[in-house]
């Protein structure tokens, strides 16, 4: 609630600016030229006071408009666009270190399940029953087919490869859960049942966030919340 009301102050703030311009009171227009990625950071700093909001999402953000902002100033003789990418791979490292959530990268598991249409025997892999998921490719490709009948989401990073997570056997706790998915380079698919209501935020640059399982008018489906951060890169659900 909290960053709510300091999103809605900082619009205020940029309105009366523009406006202030328009009477020749400041030069709004020069100095928001000069000084626009403080809005990166203040969007930033705003999204770490919401519990619900994604902090690595918005610790890239930070980070992101302080170095923009060093090269606007020109305070360091370093090209610092060079340096952007590094400290995001730092970071997303970071986060995959101190994350709470077991891990099943590289984790594969194989069962024999058995088809109720025809009742013949089918060999599916990587079949993954956690209630939650946390998946990370790097360079890499990684698959895993979640049937857990209580699941509350997880974390996803793919960078410079792919990863796929299906979830059509799986079943939300409560109705409802949350998955953040960070993409640099890379691309991360998710497969939802047609009864699951999905929802996709988040800051795509230079990339994609598509919603392809189609829209779901029942306000007591399951929702699935997707909180994103692409960097030349695309998160799909079907």
């Amino acid at each position: 609630m909290k960053g709510k009301y300091l999103f809605g102050i900082l619009l205020i703030i940029i309105g009366a600016g523009f406006l202030l311009d328009e009477f020749n009171v400041i030069s709004f227009g020069n100095i928001l030229n000069l000084y626009w990625p403080m809005i990166l950071i203040v969007v930033g700093l705003i999204g770490l006071l919401d519990k619900k909001s994604s902090k690595l999402l918005n610790t890239i953000l930070i980070v992101l408009g302080i170095m923009l902002q060093i090269n606007k100033l020109n305070i360091i003789d370093v090209n610092v666009f060079s340096l952007i990418f590094p400290l995001i791979l730092i970071l997303i490292g970071i986060n995959i270190l101190f994350s709470k959530r077991k891990s099943i990268f590289h984790k594969k598991r194989n069962e024999l399940i058995y088809n109720s249409k025809d009742s013949e025997p089918n060999f599916d892999k990587n079949i993954d029953l956690d209630n939650e998921v946390d998946v990370s490719a790097f360079m890499s490709a990684v698959e895993t087919n979640n049937r857990s009948q209580q699941f509350r989401g997880g974390r996803t990073t793919a960078i410079m490869g792919s990863v796929y997570i299906d979830l059509r056997g799986a079943s939300l706790y409560q109705d409802i859960a949350e998955l953040e998915a960070t993409v640099i380079m890379g691309s991360v698919e998710i497969m939802v049942p047609d009864n699951w209501r999905v929802e996709i935020s988040g800051t795509p640059l230079l990339g994609a966030m598509e919603n392809k399982s189609g829209y779901n008018i029942d306000s007591n489906s399951p929702i699935l919340r997707i909180k994103g951060f692409v960097l030349m890169g695309s998160i799909e659900v079907k």
